[in-house]
């Protein structure tokens, strides 16, 4: 092949190449922007569920301060119309939804799997969570007559099925507390942050000084925390169940809202 045949069909691969290229980041580029104004817009429609037109305001004035509205223009006409008052604040209402309330599987008394009996504590936790707290998937232990862990058992998520999944479980270890925050997250009060606590259990019972304690879960983004609790067992008790609450926003997400532990003694059950 002569040498300017070969350039010839170096310059057309090369064309040909860069023209692929070149289509594919103007496609990524549009592709960004769209995704960036649609979430723009999503943000904007969530802050205006609330039926109290003060957490609408509220929700407003955070997207603005947090600089989540990548659009000037947008910025500018959202601050003009937050200085107008709340009669300038309408409230936005997806056709064919409900505004926030609990929904989802709503109030859950226990979620402690059927069928287990004796001592059976709480060890382990599955936990959804992202900007908030997803869901909860309990794990509970069998133990033995030396009071030891012999099997475990899983019981059912309760929540939705948004952000990655974390294990908290410590062999040797069942879980005696949470530390939780709660907030504001796009217009309904659900659980932001939660943080496992274990304890050592020792065939004499749970030791009270061998403690761990797990990550805090949830990064907090768009959320304002509002309250936080230390929810323990009693010293010497085991959590035995939990109750939980859900919340379903407008779009069919479900997130948890609540969480109260139901406690036993584990002298009583030996």
């Amino acid at each position: 092949m002569k040498e300017n045949q070969l350039s010839g069909l170096l310059i057309t691969g090369l064309l040909a190449i860069l023209g692929t290229v070149t289509g594919q980041a103007l496609q990524g580029y549009w592709d960004t922007k769209l995704a960036a104004k649609e979430f723009q817009s999503k943000l904007i429609l969530r802050a205006l569920e609330p039926d109290d037109v003060n957490e609408r305001i509220k929700s407003l004035e955070f997207l603005v301060d947090a600089k989540l509205l990548q659009d000037p223009e947008v910025e500018r006409g959202l601050t003009e119309i937050i200085s107008k008052g709340e009669e300038s604040i309408p409230q936005f209402q997806p056709e064919n939804t409900i505004l926030p309330t609990t929904g989802g599987e709503g109030f859950n008394p226990s979620v402690k799997p059927q069928g287990l009996e004796g001592i059976t504590p709480l060890v382990a936790l599955k936990v959804r969570h992202g900007d908030v707290i997803d869901a909860v998937t309990p794990i509970f232990a069998e133990l033995g007559s030396d009071i030891s862990i012999q099997n475990t058992i899983e019981g059912n998520r309760f929540g939705g099925g948004g952000g990655g999944e974390t294990i908290l479980e410590h062999d040797g270890y069942i879980i005696t507390g949470f530390n939780v925050s709660y907030g504001y997250y796009f217009g309904a009060e659900q659980m932001v942050h939660i943080q496992v606590i274990w304890n050592k259990l020792t065939s004499s019972g749970i030791d009270p000084q061998d403690k761990i304690t797990s990550d805090l879960l949830g990064s907090g983004n768009y959320a304002d925390i509002t309250r936080s609790e230390q929810i323990r067992a009693d010293p010497g008790n085991y959590i035995d169940d939990f109750s939980i609450l859900v919340i379903t926003h407008t779009d069919g997400t479900t997130f948890l809202s609540d969480i109260n532990i139901i406690q036993e003694p584990l002298s009583i059950r030996q």
